[in-house]
């Protein structure tokens, strides 16, 4: 996200980032997005939250503004481990077999193999100032989104595909400019098959955020374009469930389910959470049946006061 959000908070709010798919909702009940159907529990301390990934065996990974970390749980205690050596500023997570990938703010790709006690390193340099979204696509190839706006260089908004070496998970073999045209401020990244959502942003209100859809052609290239939601918030990150999509609305303060129609099908209340950067809906043994996954990021590059700085579930109400 930027730093010069915050400066245009008090407007904005006056005016008014292998993704899973419909497999997983299929054994879920109804999907509960809103605070009048279900509740917000706080359940771990990650400093600036930022991102989350469940596997498909249940594993959850988060990461934040000092590292990525596993969850586990013992009894109703949550407890978020390190996996990474040096602090940093970690953004996008994705999956590609049994491989964890992750971004972070130094311009690297770090990778860890899914071991009971995975720690991850970097593999390599993607030479960008924001590397942010991170999603794995056709063919196993990596798509990240850099941006919204860096920290230490001039905004360079594009979308990156990095492909992989076939026998070699840690071997980049191509990193190349996938979409540089058309992009103001882009955030999270999800795809669903060949398509290839994103979320963007123009700080002219009173369409502050927008989702794009992309199509990933046969032979990889940027296709078909298509906006599909004009939102009413600059939104962070998103992801992929069932019924469309959940989007995170970082200055709106809550999150939000999104028919691939652009259609706001459920919200939870504005202002009810602090900065979220990412919703997703998550299963195995850590969770309830329903649990969506938040992080909170609160206060930019505030890594410790208890304003965000948090990974919360929005857990169903007893039915």
């Amino acid at each position: 996200m930027m730093r010069q959000i915050l400066c245009l908070l008090p407007l904005l709010l006056a005016a008014c980032g292998e993704e899973q798919d419909s497999a997983l909702t299929r054994t879920l009940p109804p999907l509960c997005v809103s605070t009048t159907c279900g509740q917000v529990m706080d359940i771990a301390t990650i400093p600036d939250a930022e991102n989350t990934l469940t596997t498909p065996d249940g594993r959850v990974f988060v990461s934040g503004g000092t590292g990525v970390f596993e969850l586990k749980r013992s009894g109703d205690r949550y407890t978020a481990t390190p996996i990474n050596e040096d602090a940093g500023n970690f953004t996008g997570l994705a999956q590609r077999g049994d491989v964890l990938y992750a971004n972070a703010f130094d311009g690297q790709l770090y990778a860890a193999r899914l071991t009971a006690s995975p720690q991850l390193h970097a593999i390599h340099d993607l030479g960008l100032a924001a590397p942010n979204g991170l999603a794995t696509g056709p063919e196993g190839a990596l798509y990240l989104s850099n941006g919204p706006l860096a920290t230490s260089a001039l905004p360079d908004p594009k979308i990156v595909r990095v492909q992989l070496d076939p026998a070699d998970p840690f071997k980049v073999t191509k990193q190349e400019d996938w979409l540089a045209t058309g992009l103001t401020a882009p955030n999270g990244v999800a795809i669903r098959g060949r398509e290839l959502y994103v979320t963007d942003s123009s700080l002219l209100p009173p369409a502050l955020g927008r989702i794009e859809r992309i199509l990933i052609t046969r032979d990889g290239l940027p296709g078909e374009r298509h906006v599909i939601a004009t939102l009413p918030s600059i939104a962070d990150d998103l992801s992929v469930v069932g019924e469309g999509l959940l989007v995170s609305l970082f200055v709106q303060g809550s999150v939000a389910l999104i028919g691939f129609d652009g259609a706001i099908l459920q919200q939870t209340h504005p202002l009810g959470l602090a900065f979220p950067s990412s919703v997703r809906l998550t299963s195995g043994p850590l969770f309830a049946p329903g649990d969506v996954l938040i992080t909170q990021k609160g206060i930019l590059g505030d890594t410790s006061s208890p304003y965000g700085n948090r990974l919360s579930i929005l857990r169903p109400n007893a039915r």
